[in-house]
């Protein structure tokens, strides 16, 4: 009998479009923890970005945040720096990962702070 093997999502698979030549990616500080190809994310007061969630979303009364999207798997015990997408691009709304409470509907015009546009995709 065949061994069915299942694959996980693709790096980066949730991208449809960015700029050329990583115009799009930048570099960030995450928060220690634990973070999924597609997890928005959000700046915090320490300057550190954190999975976005309604809770911390709503706490931003100033409307300061900043977004962006992780582009890779990846974790730490202390912050650490990642890559992420961060400016004028389009993800695919079915592989975004949100934080509790937050909906896609939610999350697109926090992500069009940065010019992120979300498609919707099968």
């Amino acid at each position: 009998m065949a061994t069915v093997l299942t694959q996980g999502k693709a790096d980066e698979g949730f991208i449809v479009g960015q700029l050329e030549h990583g115009l799009s990616r930048e570099t960030v500080k995450l928060a220690a923890g634990s973070y999924a190809p597609g997890s928005v994310v959000m700046s915090d007061e320490g300057g550190n970005y954190v999975l976005a969630t309604q809770t911390l979303v709503d706490a931003d009364v100033d409307g300061d945040a900043t977004y962006a999207v992780v582009l890779r798997a990846c974790s730490g015990t202390s912050a650490f720096d990642a890559a992420v997408l961060a400016d004028v691009a389009a993800v695919k709304d079915s592989e975004l990962v949100l934080g509790a409470g937050l909906t896609v509907a939610e999350v697109k015009p926090l992500l069009a702070k940065s010019k992120i546009k979300i498609r919707h995709a099968v």
